[in-house]
């Protein structure tokens, strides 16, 4: 079996990334390199519409456990692997692009929702003047998740290999690089932007993550104690009455005290219905901050559309509520 799984991986990705794929799983790495990412890319971005089914249905197997019927979704973490195939439209890869959906904001939400000050945005990380940013500032890559660089003290950076990760990073399609294709992101201009590093952000912040379907916002995540660059948080899951429950998902530590309902509670769950207005789901994230809104983002496939939900019901409740088109 492990004989088989090696020479599969190195007739797909070839031999210095399977001889990396070994040593993550035998945890002598912590994480695959980049060049590895690269060379998964070149693979499933070459690959037809029904390979790439496949290659999706196997993905979700893996993580889940369960075998996807990608053609009658019922559940709901197999239908957001049938949207990321069949409905990744140009508005949602606008609205994932982490530069184009803050001006969409600021455009179409101007006095109501605040957008953290942009401070430069570039298509080369060889172009970035680190002269002229501030002491504190936070890069992002705008096409994916997880590639942030929070500089907490400019003085202490290596300007080099800094600017060597944001460049490996705009080499990466989002998309396809995993298997997992979320297409949305596919079509995305990949760019590096400066924003204005604002303190409650580096890890403390709350976030308040509407989960909307059909444009009715149904639960609010509330999440802390976050570690930056990764997916490990503590949470709770609120009606819309805020009514603490006991959701839970992927072994998140649910929050055992329960939060007093926010001060813009009613005006942020109104503005989630506005902005999921037309979608049949889409995450909708703001902060609260000196009880100004401030926008997160807009996501379509949280964790890449891998929900396994403390209670198998959860997964089937929420299938209902999306209504594919």
């Amino acid at each position: 079996m492990v004989f088989k799984l090696l020479i599969k991986n190195i007739k797909r990705f070839g031999f210095a990334y399977t001889i990396n794929f070994v040593l993550v799983k035998l945890h002598i790495l912590k994480d695959f390199s980049l060049k590895s990412y690269q060379k998964r890319q070149v693979y499933y971005s070459t690959l037809k519409k029904n390979e790439q089914i496949i290659e999706l249905c196997q993905f979700y197997r893996k993580a889940t456990g369960k075998i996807l019927d990608i053609e009658n979704p019922k559940l709901f973490s197999e239908k957001l692997q049938w949207m990321k195939i069949y409905d990744s439209t140009a508005i949602k890869s606008l609205l994932s692009d982490k530069y184009e959906a803050s001006k969409y904001i600021e455009e179409n939400f101007k006095g109501r929702i605040k957008t953290v000050p942009l401070l430069g945005v570039w298509d080369d990380a060889n172009d970035i003047d680190f002269k002229l940013l501030p002491q504190k500032f936070v890069l992002k890559c705008t096409h994916g998740s997880a590639m942030n660089i929070i500089i907490k003290d400019k003085k202490k950076i290596n300007i080099k290999t800094i600017t060597k990760k944001l460049n490996a990073w705009l080499k990466l399609d989002y998309a396809t690089m995993n298997g997992m294709y979320e297409n949305q992101y596919a079509s995305i201009k990949h760019r590096i932007i400066a924003e204005e590093f604002i303190q409650e952000m580096d890890g403390n912040l709350h976030d308040y993550k509407f989960h909307c379907f059909s444009g009715e916002p149904k639960y609010c995540q509330f999440i802390g104690d976050r570690i930056p660059n990764s997916h490990e948080y503590q949470q709770a899951f609120y009606t819309m009455n805020w009514e603490k429950t006991n959701i839970s998902y992927n072994g998140h530590l649910i929050y055992k005290k329960n939060f007093p309902i926010p001060s813009k509670f009613e005006e942020m769950k109104n503005l989630a219905k506005e902005l999921s207005k037309g979608f049949s789901y889409v995450r909708v994230d703001f902060y609260l901050i000196n009880n100004e809104i401030y926008f997160g983002e807009l996501t379509f496939t949280p964790d890449s559309g891998i929900f396994i939900f403390n209670d198998k019901e959860i997964d089937e409740a929420w299938g209902k509520l999306i209504q594919l088109s």
